[in-house]
């Protein structure tokens, strides 16, 4: 999971902006997965909402309710360093986040309001706890609660609920600004261990996802292996045990060496390709697959194909089996090897009219098929076909993709 932000030491940097400058402030390692970090973003634009729309409507309420006791300029200019506040709070969060140092001085500001409230607003209406101050102090104690750890956040608040106390005129009157901390500190809590929770399930998930894979990377890994070693090594043993080569022969030497050129590769073979893979031109490489075979005559038809070189690979290496399969089981000398296909696709058969076979009754100790041609394609994302019967010959067909 990845989320179109940025991370400074566990903390989401920057919520909105163009700006890319980070400082030391907005570091908080409080946050640390992708869904508290989410929520790090949410709450910024949050906080600027509360705040810029609060500056809005408290000032016009501050001017409704003002009487001609009110002084004018002791309620103008405490909007006005309210106002310009705000703007400052909202353009500062989204340059750098919703950080520590911006959130007290915002407390700081709120309070420092509270303190002075009995100049601003009618007292009539602190007499009956209806001063417009009260959710003004509110949306300040709902961001530094949503914005900071608990216990900084109910310290801050505290510092909030004495400053509106004492400006009222009795230190019991921030009763309700205190109830308002405390459910917003205890809501906040639950979001952020669910999210947290969710992030660990997310992230057990995705490392069980990821041995999941290397397992199935190291099992394939291990059957190419396998596979290879059938198709040469195996393979030659297999022709030298029954006799296929009475004495020395320079096409039993040309094999060995072939082998030994594929087993060097296996060795040297990099394990992860991290880049997309280059297309291959499968008429020269099909071309050396058929030379390869010195007792069978094999006739090309080769339309112009290109394939991804590992797939391409794969390809030959079943079409290589399935002639080295002719030239010891059909009692032929003769194979017919045609293409179609194009740019990222191709169907491949290999035909004889030997001696077939029922494909039915193959033993399952009976690699060549199983393994080195469907289970090779299959791995490759391709297909192969087997159609064959006592008789009437063999046509194998692989194709990419299936």
């Amino acid at each position: 999971m990845q989320l179109a932000a940025e991370t400074v030491g566990g903390q989401l940097r920057r919520p909105v902006g163009r700006h890319r400058r980070t400082t030391a402030r907005t570091r908080r390692p409080g946050f640390a997965g992708p869904s508290d970090q989410a929520l790090h973003w949410l709450a910024g634009w949050y906080a600027i909402a509360l705040r810029l729309g609060g500056a809005v409507l408290f000032t016009a309420i501050a001017v409704l309710a003002a009487t001609r006791l009110t002084s004018g300029w002791w309620l103008a200019v405490p909007l006005t360093v309210l106002c310009l506040w705000s703007a400052f709070f909202g353009w500062q969060i989204r340059r750098s986040g919703l950080t520590q140092v911006v959130v007290l001085a915002d407390a700081a500001v709120i309070s420092a309001l509270a303190l002075v409230q009995q100049h601003l607003v009618p007292a009539a209406l602190i007499s009956d706890n209806t001063t417009w101050m009260l959710p003004l102090a509110c949306t300040s104690v709902y961001i530094l609660q949503i914005a900071l750890r608990m216990w900084l956040g109910l310290t801050a608040a505290a510092v909030e609920v004495l400053a509106y106390g004492i400006g009222t005129g009795h230190l019991a009157g921030g009763w309700l600004l205190a109830v308002e901390a405390l459910v917003a500190a205890g809501l906040v809590a639950v979001i952020r261990g669910g999210a947290r929770q969710a992030d660990a399930i997310v992230a057990a998930g995705l490392q069980t996802e990821r041995r999941i894979r290397a397992e199935e990377a190291r099992r394939a890994d291990e059957r190419e292996q396998h596979r290879q070693l059938h198709d040469t090594v195996l393979s030659t043993l297999t022709m030298v045990a029954a006799g296929a080569f009475a004495g020395p022969s320079p096409a039993l030497v040309a094999q060995a060496a072939r082998d030994l050129q594929v087993l060097q590769g296996l060795e040297a073979a990099p394990a992860v390709q991290a880049d997309p893979a280059p297309l291959a031109d499968l008429r020269p490489m099909l071309e050396r697959a058929a030379a390869s075979t010195d007792d069978l005559a094999v006739r090309l038809k080769l339309a112009p194909v290109t394939l991804p070189s590992p797939v391409a690979d794969q390809l030959v290496a079943c079409v290589g089996e399935a002639l080295r399969n002719v030239e010891r089981h059909a009692g032929t000398g003769r194979a017919d090897v045609t293409v179609n296909g194009g740019a990222g696709w191709a169907v491949v058969k290999i035909t004889d009219r030997g001696r077939g076979f029922d494909p039915a009754t193959t033993p399952p100790s009976r690699r060549g098929i199983r393994e080195s041609i469907s289970g090779r394609m299959l791995a490759a994302g391709g297909r192969a076909a087997i159609a064959s019967r006592p008789g009437a010959g063999t046509t194998v067909t692989v194709s990419w993709p299936a």
